[in-house]
């Protein structure tokens, strides 16, 4: 956690550098500096943690997906979801430091203005909002639902374990939508030639406090359930 902190601090310090006097101390560029650990960036240290960040999702939804104990009876159809949001976060994690949703948000503008002439401009590739927004936060509905019920049932004699699963789930399923939120306003914004904003940092920030979120979560319930 104390390293995602780190990464988020480094991003906000490397939107306020640009620019700044501050910005050089002692001959070294701070910013030049700062933009290697930028999660806004890519290949950056700051979006390989964040893309192993993906990964460990993954990881844990594939220990409540395919993983086994006797206290761990869950229906097909759970068990299916967490496949899926497994499946689905270790290619967010490979799309994390390829950058693949804004190609294709940049591809499907192209399509959509080739059919609609009053289609918004999109020079950044913000399309993949409209592209892949239902299907991500249905996906998270759908994997809050059910880990909110095997939360209700986790085998516990300690109740701060169970609330501190809650508490996980629901600072993931508040963070994560609002990364949509924010991209939709800096889409906004840069229509109206403002630029990049510091609304990029707070997106990066809400996004890498969901998906941690979401992996504590994933880690507690496997863990009482002896997955």
């Amino acid at each position: 956690m104390l390293i995602a902190l780190f990464f988020i601090l480094t991003t906000f310090l490397a939107y306020l550098s640009q620019g700044a006097d501050w910005q050089r101390f002692f001959g070294i560029n701070l910013h030049r500096v700062l933009e290697l650990l930028d999660l806004r960036e890519e290949n950056t240290l700051a979006t390989w943690f964040s893309s192993m960040v993906f990964l460990a999702v993954g990881i844990s939804f594939l220990l409540l997906g395919w993983g086994s104990s006797p206290a761990f009876s869950i229906s097909r159809l759970t068990r299916f979801v967490f496949q899926l949001t497994a499946i689905g976060a270790v290619l967010l994690s490979a799309d994390e430091v390829a950058s693949i949703h804004e190609t294709a948000g940049k591809s499907f503008q192209r399509f959509v203005s080739s059919v609609w002439a009053q289609a918004p401009p999109d020079e950044r590739g913000y399309f993949w909002v409209v592209l892949f927004a239902p299907f991500l936060l249905g996906g998270l509905m759908a994997a809050a639902y059910v880990l909110r019920k095997l939360i209700a049932r986790m085998p516990t004699t300690r109740d701060w374990q169970r609330q501190s699963a809650y508490l996980a789930l629901l600072v993931a399923f508040l963070c994560l939508p609002g990364v949509f939120v924010f991209e939709l306003f800096e889409w906004h914004l840069d229509n109206l030639n403002q630029g990049v904003t510091i609304l990029s940092c707070w997106e990066e920030t809400f996004e890498l406090l969901g998906m941690y979120s979401l992996f504590l979560c994933a880690m507690l319930i496997a863990r009482r359930y002896q997955l």
